[in-house]
């Protein structure tokens, strides 16, 4: 087996993303490189195309009753999505099941 690194980036806070984009005009397209791997500096370019608050089910912890049928709790993470730049692309041979193709 290959050697480990642990790998723990600093996530910023919607404070920091505000200060840092205070300057920019309202009707500039984000952009955001994201890392195929941890720790990797060569980025794919993906535009951000939606936000959503996100909740996830916080499983009970240790000190927790065993066996709780109910989540211990529930955590909003505020999430940003991206999408490939506008481009022409190849198709894939096979799309994907997105699950949207309605009754038929």
């Amino acid at each position: 087996m290959g050697e480990t690194f642990e790998h723990t980036p600093v996530v910023w806070t919607v404070g920091r993303l505000r200060e840092a984009l205070k300057d920019v005009p309202d009707d500039t397209p984000v952009h955001v490189a994201v890392a195929p791997r941890p720790a990797a500096w060569d980025f794919d370019d993906h535009v951000l195309v939606a936000y959503a608050p996100i909740t996830r089910h916080r499983p009970p912890t240790a000190s927790e009753p065993a066996g709780a049928s109910e989540p211990a709790g529930e955590e909003v993470e505020h999430t940003l999505f991206t999408d490939w730049p506008a481009g022409r692309y190849d198709a894939p041979e096979q799309w994907p099941d997105c699950g949207d193709e309605g009754d038929e």
